[in-house]
């Protein structure tokens, strides 16, 4: 019977070793997921962060795109609404009328003596239109 308890004796012995060795190894685990959670906690936290000023910047260039657009708005308002007085002006005023015919008959090649008959213009102010065409094609050539 001595042997019968010293095998089971052994045998328990064995069995709590493992069961030791299992259980440490099962808190070796058990402390390296916990790491790991704790590491992803802190990495959420910093996306978090990170997610906030990115919010807050996006926010801030939105208001400020809403005022360029609002100002983009008023610019345009503006050019328009010269663009309209001038157009004014120019009908109503008609010796304008006149240069304008005058200059574009000139762009077309018109000259000197067609630019003064048709737009009744002096021969200095057909001479001077006809100048300024020639410095102009000099220019972009």
């Amino acid at each position: 019977m001595d042997w019968i308890n010293l095998i089971a004796l052994v045998v328990t012995v064995l069995c709590l070793s493992g069961a030791f060795w299992l259980l440490s190894k099962a808190k070796q685990q058990a402390e390296a997921s916990e790491n790991k959670m704790l590491s992803l906690e802190t990495v959420t936290k910093n996306l978090l962060k990170t997610h906030r000023v990115i919010e807050k910047q996006l926010q801030e260039l939105h208001v400020a795109n809403a005022s360029l657009v609002k100002e983009l708005e008023r610019q345009s308002d503006q050019v328009e609404q010269a663009f309209l007085r001038t157009s004014q002006i120019q009908s109503q005023d008609p010796d304008s009328k006149l240069y304008t015919r005058a200059v574009k008959l000139v762009e077309l090649g018109a000259d000197l003596e067609e630019v003064m008959r048709e737009c009744e213009l002096p021969k200095a102010e057909a001479e001077l239109l006809l100048s300024l065409r020639n410095k102009m094609k000099g220019q972009v050539s």
